[in-house]
């Protein structure tokens, strides 16, 4: 989160300047920002909270992305994460990604879907860090293996999502995509890629960004010590032409995961 203090106001407040850009994001006109409030009201969002580690305009944000902005709304429940379509993404509506946001709950994967309306998809709010800035935090004894756990359960949730044939898509890019709680648990986020209808590169994705890339998987390396990237390259291969559970424990295997 960012510094400053995060900025609540009531639902509607949400028509009035900064909010409204916020709301219909990049081009707030009236009516878009009406239908907005209308349907964060009918999700039971009752107040907007405006915090994050990302500036847009005056105020601060959680997420940015290119089909919405995501902020927290308020409800009898608790405060949750709030997806905003923009007005200018290429998406007609938020439906696809809540549909493939359910298909990932049912395998215990991504944050916990609430509901969604055309415009609004409301889920659990994940409150971690970014895979750049959880990885230099983890100090002292035993962050190897606080390390190892960590990827080890977010290889499981690949392999369930391989295995259940949804492909994230952006995995590849997981400090954008992953978040570490303060437990060591990692979550993966945003589905608004996510696809059915292609081979499933969840599992190879991340291992390429942990492991064989150049610029994180260089600092990986000082907790892990060297990796044989030509064997893991193999091991990945026989893995994404089957699947098996013997194929991924053996690539768990050569990168000592527990």
């Amino acid at each position: 989160m960012a510094e400053e203090s995060a900025l609540t106001v009531p639902l509607a407040e949400g028509t009035k300047e900064p909010y409204a850009s916020i709301l219909a994001y990049p081009k707030p006109e009236t009516s878009t920002v009406a239908s907005r409030i209308r349907q964060l009201g009918e999700l039971g969002v009752y107040a907007l909270e405006f915090g994050g580690p990302l500036k847009l305009g005056k105020l601060s944000v959680l997420g940015k992305g290119v089909a919405g902005i995501v902020i927290v709304g308020m409800t009898a429940n608790g405060p949750v994460a709030v997806k905003i379509r923009r007005t200018d993404s290429r998406r007609v509506s938020l439906e696809r990604e809540a549909s493939m946001l359910r298909v990932a709950n049912g395998v215990e994967v991504g944050p916990r879907y609430h509901s969604n309306t055309t415009d609004v998809l409301l889920m659990d709010l994940v409150d971690g860090h970014s895979l750049p800035q959880w990885l230099p935090a983890l100090v002292g004894r035993g962050r190897r293996l606080r390390f190892r756990q960590t990827v080890s359960s977010l290889f499981e949730q690949c392999l369930r999502l391989d295995q259940t044939g949804l492909d994230h898509g952006e995995l590849s890019r997981a400090h954008k995509n992953v978040r570490i709680t303060g437990n060591g648990r990692g979550v993966i986020l945003d589905f608004e890629s996510a696809s059915m209808n292609r081979h499933p590169n969840n599992l190879t994705s991340l291992a390429q960004y942990f492991f064989l890339g150049k610029g994180f998987a260089r600092r990986v390396c000082r907790i892990m010590g060297p990796v044989d990237t030509e064997a893991l390259k193999s091991s990945l291969r026989s893995y994404k032409s089957s699947y098996s559970p013997n194929a991924f424990n053996e690539t768990k295997k050569l990168l000592k995961l527990p």
